[in-house]
This record gives structure tokens, sequence and C-alpha cells, in this order.
């Protein structure tokens, strides 16, 4: 299904009314984000040898020892990279410094990353907006590894000109998401493996910079389920996502965030009545079809008599848990009862999947329960022709508030499992 919500239809455009609708009343107190800090470029950089573009505001300047040939690719990467994010996906280009360029510095260091930061605020801007700049480093290899580390930094720079109060996790899995779809040779580098291995860990989490690379897998599902055109989610989302910080403050306004951007316009997208929360479940259900699959909680064989079983690791919000029970042994025409209880305070959801040799879903049921309940119970039914069958649960949120992905702990939930073969 393709699908772009009207609000974020409108965010390709941008929609300051409706992100001072979403902020509230400016007087109360608004949720801190991440700490407003300009950063300064490498000491001496100035005085390094530099080569400018002569299409873009791009100039790249090497450390001692940066092989002009190297610095050259990079700038060629660069203007790539530009040409694509901001022409062909319509992203508005990263602000340039003071000097009206936007620098890219090559420096030695271990690692083969390159990024953008934040350079300064710009305090005559209605809405948050910052220059940046980039670091890359010497370590990063020339051909498709150097084009994508550009299009990182200068998808990140747009974010940091377009709504830099995003929060860290989002940032990374977003840019990377944009960058990948702006670099077709880019292939595996360890990332959605990051990803897979720990399902239960919030979409957003930012402890790790691989794992929320990985994360780009949920933003390009959404930009691939519910966007009109390639990166349009992901750009509209940024749009809306626009924040006002007031002068003086040391940490951004973290209103509107990018979730509540996402819960505003994907309300009603997958059903009439569905929410946010039904989206996450179906990127679970979804993501247990990619490869490599999710790390499984649990994988056992039928249960010839009941069996309980506890979450080794509790699902963090917009995180979720798969165990997987074995067809095999089964006698004909079975039934596999599953009751699931969790923590109070917590939302969880549960699905389960009848799963074919190939590991795809064949059917997809789910499981009914109270939204603020704490069990749920079903039998599957039907099972015969499955390879196995695959119990999922998702938890999404609190129930006292909405998933903030600035609250920075988010608390996971644990569940006990029954399993009853009949």
């Amino acid at each position: 299904m393709v699908l772009f919500s009207g609000l974020l239809a409108l965010g390709a455009t941008g929609s300051p009314e409706l992100a001072r609708a979403q902020q509230g009343d400016a007087t109360e107190p608004q949720p801190a984000g991440g700490v407003l800090e300009a950063n300064l470029p490498p000491p001496g950089s100035d005085l390094w040898p530099h080569a400018c573009s002569q299409r873009h505001p791009i100039c790249v300047s090497g450390s001692t020892g940066t092989r002009a040939s190297y610095a050259l690719g990079v700038l060629g990467a660069a203007e790539r990279a530009w040409d694509t994010l901001t022409q062909t996906l319509g992203l508005p280009p990263p602000d340039p410094q003071l000097d009206g360029v936007w620098h890219v510095y090559v420096v030695d260091s271990a690692g083969a990353e390159a990024t953008s930061f934040l350079g300064d605020r710009d305090v005559r801007a209605h809405f948050d907006r910052a220059s940046s700049y980039a670091l890359v480093s010497t370590g990063t290899p020339p051909g498709c590894a150097l084009d994508l580390a550009l299009a990182r930094a200068v998808a990140r720079g747009s974010l940091w000109r377009e709504a830099p109060a995003i929060d860290p996790g989002s940032a990374i899995a977003e840019t990377e998401a944009l960058a990948r779809l702006a670099t077709p040779c880019a292939g595996a580098d360890g990332a959605l493996e990051a990803f897979q291995a720990r399902p239960e860990r919030t979409l957003v989490d930012p402890s790790d910079p691989g794992f929320d690379r990985g994360a780009s897998l949920f933003f390009d599902w959404l930009d691939t389920t519910f966007g009109a055109e390639p990166g349009a989610l992901v750009t509209g989302l940024w749009a809306l996502a626009a924040s006002r910080t007031p002068p003086g403050a040391w940490r951004w306004t973290a209103v509107p965030s990018g979730f509540d951007v996402l819960r505003k316009s994907l309300a009603g997208a997958l059903w009439d009545g569905s929410t946010l929360d039904d989206v996450v479940v179906r990127f679970a259900v979804e993501r247990a079809n990619v490869s490599p699959p999710p790390h499984l909680a649990w994988h056992v064989p039928w249960p010839s008599r009941p069996r309980r079983l506890a979450s080794p690791e509790p699902p963090s919000p917009t995180g979720a848990s798969y165990v997987v029970v074995d067809h095999a042994g089964a006698p004909q025409g079975a039934v596999l009862r599953v009751e699931a209880e969790w923590e109070h305070y917590g939302r969880m959801r549960w699905v389960v999947l009848k799963m074919d040799a190939a590991g795809h879903a064949a059917a997809v049921v789910p499981v009914t329960s109270l939204d603020r309940g704490t069990r749920a119970s079903m039998n599957i039914e039907k099972v015969d022709d499955a390879d196995r069958v695959m119990v999922v649960g998702v938890n999404v949120g609190s129930t006292e508030h909405p998933f903030d992905p600035y609250q920075g702990e988010w608390e996971p939930h644990g569940w006990l499992l029954t399993l009853t073969g009949q």
C-alpha cells in the first residue's frame, strides 16, 4: 500500500502552523532536547590546503599528510551526494558557515566515518535552524564507501538546517536511510545485523551508532510503505518537526518530536482508526521476514505439556520479542494455546505468525487484548501446513504517556508466555 498522509504532504513544503499547534502553549515548559552547543572546526584548519567545488558551495580541506588525490575524491563524493540528496530527493541543502561555504575537513583518525556537526545556530530564523560542517576520516576507502560516508554527512547537514532538535538516534537512522537511498552501490556493513541482533531495544536507541544505522530499516520501511515517492516521508517528517527554541537556551526544545509527527500523520494509515501503535506492530511483523532475521528470545519444540517462558531481555518501547515454536512432532490437527501476561504500566501487543519452511509468514494472527490490560490469550488453529509458529510481542509504550525519544531511559517490561499443545 502506498500512502502519503495529508499532514506529511503539507510537510513536504513546510507547515509552520502545524508545528506551532503541536508545540502547544509557548508559556508552558517544553521537553528539553539535546545540548545546543556549537562545535569548532579542527584547530588550524583555516590554513590547510583546500579544494572547492565549481557547482556547489563546498570546500574540502585536508589535514597535514592528506593526499591531494584523496581530497579531490572527497570533493567529488560530496558533490555527488549534494546533487542526489538536494536535487533528486529534494532535501534542503546544508546551511554553510559565515563565509558562505559548507566545509568538509579531512582528518587522520581511526575508523571509516564521516558526519556533520553543528556549526552555529541561526538566531534570526523563525524556527530552529543551524549551519554545519563535516569531518571525514582518511581511513574511509575511496569508492562506494566514501560516497556513502559523504551522503551521510550531507544528509545530516540538511537535518541540522531543517530540524536540528530531532533526537540523535532518529537523526542517525533517518539520515542513513536517505544516504543509502542516494548511494545505490552501498552494501552490507554489519549495521543491519547489529539492529536485528537486539530487537528488544528501542528503535532509536542512540547508545550504539551501528544499531541506529541498522534502525534505518524502520524509516526505510515507513518510506516504502507510506511514502508517495522515495524519501518523501522522511523529508516530510523533518519539515513538520520544526521547533522553536528560546534565545539563550542551552538545550533544544524537543517539541514536536519526529514520533509526534508520525503519531499524527499515520493515524488511520493502515485502516480506519489505526494508530502509530499498529504501525509499530506491523513493522515488527515485517521485520521477522528480513534477512538476517531478528534474534529469538526463545526457540522451543512443540510443547507436549504446558511450558512457561520468561523474557530473557524485556522489550523497551517500540522493541519486540520473538519466540519460535517448531511444528515438528505436533499431531495432526493440533492446536497451540498461547497465553501471555506482562508487567503493569506497559502496553504490549501480541501477534502469531504461521511460518513456512522458507521462513516467510503464511498467515498473521493478531491476539486480541485490552489496550491497558496485562493479559492476552488465543488458540492458534490450522497449523498443520506450518513449519513453525512465531509469537511476536511488541512493547508499544507506557500507559502513562506517549513514547518520547528524548526520555533517554525507556522502561522495558518483562513478559511470561505459556505455550500448550492441544
